[in-house]
């Protein structure tokens, strides 16, 4: 255990770095929303690129591990939202983006710091890949589940049409269609340019570590403890546990994938999801599971990589 923390706590006392000199003033709100943005529209589209044209890579994309992906965080949305309608007696709009809370990855932030720490060899292709899932369907279809069931704020046209507009315009997936572009038809990129990406690339994990804990620091607990404890529990347990579940049945998938993905589904939800409550007036309860998701993932994080060291898939002396 003591090699494994040796591994993860310098991820977590970075985003404790980050909630501190934000709680204490050191760093204003404002250096943290220009350090996200500069993450997620500038490095982390280096990170994907990178991941998608490297040379050693085998494949662009793992159709086993992007369906049964997909599949399994289907299922979490789905029971994630009618936990959210039967157990809590929520209205349709927050069940969704409840439902997202526990299906949806922090993967880029916190997600690859810890995956490339513990699989480095395969971290950064099956971050493509679950960026692909969570970009192109899961985000958009609680999104736009969630504004047709506001009543009267939408059609389902009008919110499909704005959740596409937003998913052609997101940085990330337009570094993948570029990345299977080049890749496609064999375009050889000039050597200074792939340093470039990858001096970006290089420095995604630090700044989005730092990023969580400015995010952590500028919100609030609530109250709303019974829900918080779901949706926490759910993204920490359920969703990895269904993940294992599909991709352990998934003929053919390499096990250091399936433990990867894994991994990437046990962190806590997306930075954004207090912010994507508000409008459902569902903030309150948002920003307590991403507190507490954060938090608790410290344990569960490590438990999880404990149990994968124990199993043989993980050397517990890394």
């Amino acid at each position: 255990m003591l090699a494994i923390l040796a591994v993860t706590l310098p991820i977590y006392l970075i985003i404790l770095l980050g909630y501190v000199t934000v709680r204490v003033g050191y760093s204003p709100p404002d250096t943290i929303n220009a350090l996200s943005q500069f993450t997620v529209r500038v490095c982390l589209p280096a990170l994907i690129f990178s991941a998608l044209t490297a040379s050693g890579s085998a494949e662009a994309l793992n159709w086993g591990v992007i369906l049964g992906y997909l599949f399994a965080s289907l299922a979490a949305l789905f029971i994630g939202y009618g936990l959210m309608r039967r157990i809590f007696q929520q209205g349709a709009p927050e069940a969704w983006v409840h439902g997202l809370g526990i299906a949806n990855s922090n993967s880029g932030f916190i997600g690859f710091a810890i995956a490339s720490m513990v699989f480095p060899q395969t971290a950064l292709p099956v971050l493509a890949w679950i960026m692909i899932v969570e970009n192109a369907v899961i985000i958009p279809l609680a999104m736009i589940s969630a504004d047709v069931a506001l009543e009267g704020s939408t059609t389902l046209s009008a919110a499909a049409n704005r959740a596409f507009r937003s998913f052609i315009r997101n940085p990330l997936v337009l570094s993948i269609i570029a990345a299977l572009t080049v890749r496609g038809i064999g375009l050889p990129l000039p050597e200074p340019l792939i340093k470039t990406i990858q001096m970006l690339a290089s420095v995604a994990p630090v700044i989005a570590l730092f990023v969580v804990g400015g995010i952590v620091a500028r919100f609030n607990p609530s109250p709303f403890w019974r829900r918080t404890t779901a949706i926490s529990v759910g993204k920490l347990v359920l969703h990895p546990a269904l993940v294992f579940a599909v991709l352990s049945l998934w003929p053919g998938l390499a096990q250091e994938f399936v433990l990867t993905a894994v991994l990437f589904a046990a962190v806590p939800m997306l930075s954004i999801y207090p912010i994507l409550g508000a409008k459902y007036g569902a903030e309150q309860v948002c920003a307590t599971a991403f507190i507490v998701t954060v938090m608790l993932s410290f344990f569960t994080t490590n438990g999880l990589i404990w149990w994968m060291g124990v199993t043989g898939a993980v050397p517990l002396s890394q």
